[in-house]
This record gives C-alpha cells, structure tokens and sequence, in this order.
C-alpha cells in the first residue's frame, strides 16, 4: 500500500514508498537486516544507468557509478520504483544480481549502492569479494519465474504515480498488457521495461526504429487504423441497427443483411460479401464464449473492437519514453488521448475490455482460444477483481459525463 512512513523527527517529512519492493527494503534497512534486504533486492527487477552511446553501438557496457562526495566511486543500482527521470546521454538497463565478474573489470569502485539519495538507500563496500555468499543467499530463495496464477499477469502500482485524473485513466486503458507483462502500470518516470527491451519491442514489434517511426504507428492507434477495418464497420453495423430498438437484442440475420446490403451498395464482390458474413458469425461465437467467460454480462455484447488499437496506443507510447523517441509532455498527451478516445467509444471498464479482448483475438487468435485469449482474459480478471486496482478506483465516465 502507499502509505506515508513518518520520519523520526518532526522536521523529516513523510516518505511514500514508491512501490512495495522500497517499502520492504526500507523496512529491512531499519531493522538491520542486511540478508533481508538483500533477499527483497534480488526478488526484484533492478537497474543501472550506462551511456546510451555505448548501449546503441552494443559495447562493453560501462555503468554510471555514483561518487561520494570527494570520495571514491560505487556502483549505482536503483529499483525500478526509484528511476530517475530520463537523464541526458544516460539509458536505465536491466542489470543481474548479484553482480557478474565481468561488471567490476576495469572498474574503480568501491562497491555497489542501491538507490542512491533515496530512504532504501544502502551501501556494500567491496561487494565484489561478497559475490559468492550472494549467490547462495539467492539461491535458497523461491524461483523468480511465476507459476500458477502468478503467471497470468500482476497488476503493480507505484504510489507516487499518477492515481487520479485523466492521465490515471489513460494509463488505465493500458494496463491489460502491464498486468501481462507485470509492469507498473502507472509510471511515466523512464522506461517501460528496460532501454534495450523498450527499443526492441518497438524495432521487432513494430518495425519502429526511429522517432518517425515511433510517432506514425502511434498515430495509427490513435486513429484506429492499426487493426483491420472489417470488424469495426460489422460492429457499426449492428450499432445501427440497435439505435433503432434500443435494449432489443439484434437479430444475427438482420445483421448479416444490413452488413451485406451496405457492402453491394459500395461495390463489395461476392469474396467480400462472405467474408463479412463469416466474420459476423466469428464475432457471435467469441462473445458466446466471452459471456461463459465472464468477460461480458449473460446478455452482453461487444460494442467496438477500437479498444485494442487504443489500449496498445497506451504501451507504444511509454516505449517510445523508454527509447528516448519522446519526452514526457508528448507521452502523457497521448496517453490522455487513448483514455479520451476509450471514453468515447465504451461506458464502463469491462465494456472496454471485452472491445480490446475482440480486437485482439480477431486478429490473432482464429478461434483456438489459446495464449493470446488467455493473455488478455487472465488481465481483465485481475483488473476488475483485485482491489485497489485501477478499474475500480477510476471512474470510468468522465466527470458530468
């Protein structure tokens, strides 16, 4: 939880643990158990800071190191709820520990620090000589890697992040793929995952290598134009047809009809007819199965499938921060943007997820109701059910809407 820790004296103002990795580390330091901090330190994701040049040009990596005034030199770790803001020529990159021999080669250091100027922070003078003890203090700990229903996702919140508001909201929208990928889903600090996984995910994912490019498969989300057209024009069919009987369920042949009827009216050839068909029918099985599911209600239906291009619109543009192809104005705009756009479109969060799973699992799925459902449908559980997630603290209407 984020609950303020009172300094010891008046003076000391309140500190909020960013996310419940510093929080345990605060609480391990102030007890004096170094083994204790060390087993949080190791179950958590941890960074440092190297010149992006380096990183690029995929060098030898030579961290940052954090210098004691006028004293030597250690090496700078940070969790990832203490990230800095981006800092010139500098990248965050995920860093093993316990350290690696070949980190110290070459290096002055002293040792390695953990957070620096924060209230976890902690230094281990000659850290490199207790490389062995590490390893076996890591060793006895449980496996990092989730099982269970830990590997469906986690939904992670940092305290000091953005928790109200229209930018809240927006980060919100996309928080199916942060639960997924077990990201904080509210910070807009530096980077998404690390600089090099943010910039890898854009290149290979998105073939965006360049700001350019970053910025032009944004704005084909933003404008839902990343996803094919067709299941949204036979979403806007039926809407159609349901704005002239509200709350009367649509007759399936009336919509396969009035789809085809506008269709021959704009030149459709026979393929195309069909195809619109087809997909009609595929549209109606998966919400049969997403109502079994729970992700729409017993009479439920999907309202827009725009909400997948919107959702991810959320995730491309905090990579973009993570590769250095934006700032955070032009971030946190977009971000606003795709909750705006999510409002729009759907009037509640699970309205707005069953339109992100549809999008998603048209797209990609072909009806084998494998990982790419599973992956979706194990976040909007977790989103809806797990208090204090964002789904059930944020309003989903804008206010007076």
């Amino acid at each position: 939880m984020g609950t303020p820790i009172i300094g010891a004296a008046a003076q000391v103002p309140a500190w909020v643990p960013p996310t419940d990795v510093e929080r345990a580390l605060f609480e391990a330091k102030a007890r004096q158990d170094w083994d204790g901090y060390l087993r949080v330190l190791f179950a958590a994701p941890t960074f440092a800071y190297a010149p992006k040049q380096l990183v690029d040009d995929d060098q030898l990596i030579a961290w940052v190191p954090h210098t004691v005034a006028h004293g030597p030199r250690y090496l700078a770790v940070y969790t990832r709820g203490e990230l800095t803001t981006p800092r010139a020529g500098e990248v965050a990159c995920s860093i093993a520990l316990p350290l690696a021999p070949y980190v110290w080669w070459g290096e002055k250091l002293r040792g390695m620090v953990v957070n620096p100027g924060t209230p976890t922070e902690a230094f281990f003078p000659g850290a490199r000589r207790k490389r062995r003890r590490w390893l076996a203090l890591r060793d006895q700990m449980p496996s990092r890697e989730p099982a269970g229903e830990a590997a469906a996702g986690a939904l992670l919140t940092k305290y000091t992040g953005p928790l109200r508001g229209r930018l809240a909201m927006g980060l919100a929208c996309g928080a199916h793929l942060s639960v997924h990928r077990r990201a904080l889903w509210n910070d807009l600090t530096d980077v998404y995952a690390d600089y090099r996984a943010d910039t890898k995910i854009l290149r290979e994912a998105w073939g965006a290598s360049s700001r350019a490019q970053w910025r032009r498969q944004l704005d084909f989300l933003l404008r839902g134009r990343n996803s094919p057209p067709q299941p949204e024009f036979v979403l806007r069919v039926r809407r159609g047809i349901a704005r002239g009987a509200p709350g009367a369920p649509v007759d399936p042949r009336l919509w396969q009809r009035a789809a085809a009827e506008t269709l021959y009216e704009r030149g459709a050839t026979e393929s195309e007819l069909v195809e619109a068909r087809e997909l009609i029918q595929r549209i109606l099985r998966y919400e049969a199965r997403f109502r079994a599911d729970g992700l729409l209600p017993p009479d439920g239906h999907v309202a827009s499938a725009t909400g997948y291009d919107f959702g991810r619109a959320v995730s491309v543009a905090r990579w973009g921060l993570g590769a250095r192809y934006a700032d955070r104005a032009e971030v946190e705009a977009a971000v606003i943007r795709a909750g705006s756009l999510c409002r729009r479109h759907y009037t509640s969060w699970s309205d707005f997820s069953a339109g992100y799973v549809l999008g998603r699992v048209l797209r990609f799925d072909e009806e084998a109701f494998g990982p790419m459902y599973a992956s979706a449908l194990a976040p909007h559980r977790i989103l809806l059910d797990t208090p204090g997630s964002p789904w059930r603290t944020l309003a989903f209407a804008a206010p007076g809407g």
